[in-house]
């Protein structure tokens, strides 16, 4: 197949382009770039699209740099193809914020190419990946580490970029230039062996050749294979409900990870995914931080990840009087917390606390000084009724299996001699109403507002 019906072909299967498309060619002046504008400029009308260029000069090998911005500005010039040509100090940009050249020349890149987007309108972005890049790509990712994702290569679309080369080889596209007797540039640092690419390109790739000669086809396929693996994986974690993952084999519940953590920006290692799934089928109440205030929770099975809820960190304390009906707002934790008198004689056994946790009843003549309402803190105990043991609530709250966020704002009230009730617990043994109780009885209702 000669390289316009290669292209047609890559860009109809993967529906690349759609009609009066504008399309922006990335123009370095080098082989692979320059084949893209002459083929995309060739099948343009075919195509129905407007086609522009942009050249980014990194202004890292000094007059090298500029002759190949004025090689692109020639060839645009020829081909009545507009370009828009930017210069970047790259070695600056990467001193300042610790990156290498290749990833801060690529940072600088792939943004001046956005902006050249918006800037046209949302126009696609063609790069000049080809079929090499791709194999290099897997090989790269298997060297360092990576899963099934890593096979994938490079993605023939992804959102506003496509790549109509990825099924072309370097000598396709020499040749085509050839019949066309179209000159190119070289980038005197693609010949050396300074980059972890041109490493791979120069030394790895040929040795693989001479154990196959079909390298790229084969690894093509392999990438083939693992992105129709991938997207079924990505359709499937979508339908699952979250408190069902953990029913799911780890390939399921890793994948599932990996989708959270990257929609929220966190890093995702497999040492990382490897500890969160760990946490998350254990099935207890913990949390782990991801990064600065943003924490993943979980809490019987299911992870939630978001940012920390600073104000639930925040100690609350003020005095309440449990005397007559009365309401508390707490718009902190969301709750409101309501007293409401019993003017009847009544006792344990004939009002079921435990039906509803946050309904309590106190013997108000067994309250010691004043008053006090807080949320729990380190080292609280409670003695519960007919217990015989002081519980801490630490204890008691892991037990219930409380969530991060409600073992935080849980509440409590104390008086000199301790505390004597507690949100999902109830009263002390101490102020327990019991068949002696005189009817100074209060009940303590935890409304919540949220």
């Amino acid at each position: 197949m000669d390289m316009l019906g290669n292209v047609r072909e890559t860009i109809s299967r993967y529906k690349m382009i759609p009609k009066r498309s504008a399309v922006i060619v990335c123009l370095s002046g080098g082989a692979d770039s320059v084949c893209l504008l002459r083929v995309l400029n060739e099948l343009k009308d075919e195509l129905d699209i407007s086609l522009t260029a942009i050249h980014i000069n990194h202004c890292l090998r000094g007059d090298e740099s500029d002759r190949d911005m004025k090689f692109c500005l020639y060839l645009c010039q020829k081909l009545h193809v507009s370009l828009t040509s930017i210069s970047f100090d790259v070695k600056s940009f990467c001193e300042e914020y610790g990156c290498s050249l290749e990833e801060g020349a690529r940072i600088v890149r792939y943004a001046a190419f956005e902006d050249e987007s918006k800037r046209l309108g949302n126009a696609l972005i063609a790069t000049a990946h080809n079929k090499g890049d791709s194999c290099e790509t897997v090989i790269f990712n298997l060297a360092r580490g990576t899963g099934i994702r890593g096979l994938r290569g490079i993605p023939p679309k992804r959102d506003n970029i496509i790549r109509p080369l990825l099924n072309a080889s370097r000598e396709d596209i020499e040749e085509y230039l050839g019949t066309l007797g179209q000159d190119y540039v070289t980038d005197s640092t693609n010949l050396t062996e300074d980059y972890s690419r041109n490493l791979i390109r120069h030394r790895i790739i040929p040795v693989l050749k001479e154990l196959n000669p079909s390298l790229f086809r084969s690894v093509s396929s392999l990438s083939e294979c693992a992105a129709e693996d991938e997207e079924y994986f990505e359709q499937l974690i979508s339908d699952i409900p979250h408190n069902e993952i953990c029913k799911y084999p780890p390939s399921v519940r890793k994948r599932y990870i990996r989708k959270r953590l990257t929609e929220s920006g966190a890093e995702c290692s497999a040492e990382r995914i490897r500890i969160l799934d760990e946490m998350m089928v254990s099935g207890k109440n913990t949390s782990y931080n991801l990064k600065g205030q943003l924490f993943a929770y979980f809490s019987k099975g299911v992870m939630e990840i978001k940012e920390a809820d600073v104000i639930a960190d925040r100690e609350y304390e003020k005095e309440i009087s449990l005397d007559g009906n009365s309401e508390m707002n707490i718009p902190e934790f969301d709750k409101t917390v309501i007293i409401r008198r019993f003017c009847n004689d009544i006792s344990c056994e004939n009002h079921n606390i435990q039906k509803k946790l946050t309904n309590h009843l106190v013997n108000c003549d067994k309250i010691q000084g004043v008053a006090v309402l807080r949320n729990k803190r380190d080292g609280d105990k409670i003695r519960f009724p007919k217990r015989g043991v002081t519980t801490k609530l630490k204890k008691h709250f892991n037990a219930l299996g409380l969530s991060e966020k409600e073992r935080k704002t849980a509440l409590v009230m104390e008086d000199e001699a301790g505390i004597f009730w507690c949100e999902y617990g109830g009263v002390c043994e101490r102020v327990c109403p019991d068949s002696t109780s005189d009817g100074n009885i209060s009940e303590i209702i935890i409304k919540k507002d949220g």
